[in-house]
């Protein structure tokens, strides 16, 4: 599987679990500048997905952090581990649990 299919398919996964907890998700082309936007409630999440063996670079994380201050919503990471996908506020690190996306929505 090539790193495109990789991480389409993420992005997919992604998609559908916030669409499973009633997000609007609007998947962005060729992943630019953001990969998914997830809008639920009048808030959001810019998801960035890195599938396999992509990495996030420093230029890359400073443009993301960027994006979040302009929109005023967290970048979430979507990586793949070990066949879950693990969710991780860039800002601060902080894990969040994709069962339960609610919780920590910003107010």
């Amino acid at each position: 599987m090539s790193n495109y299919e990789a991480g389409r398919r993420l992005e997919y996964r992604v998609r559908d679990l916030f669409r499973r907890q009633g997000f609007l998700v609007i998947r962005a082309a060729q992943s630019k500048p953001i990969d998914l936007v997830c809008i639920r409630r009048g808030r959001a999440f810019l998801i960035e997905c890195k599938a396999g063996r992509s990495w996030l670079g420093k230029d890359r994380k400073r443009e993301l952090l960027g994006f979040a201050e302009q929109a005023g919503a967290p970048v979430i990471l979507a990586r793949r581990r070990r066949r879950t996908v693990e969710l991780t506020n860039l800002a601060d690190g902080q894990s969040l649990d994709p069962k339960n996306l609610l919780s920590t929505m910003p107010l």
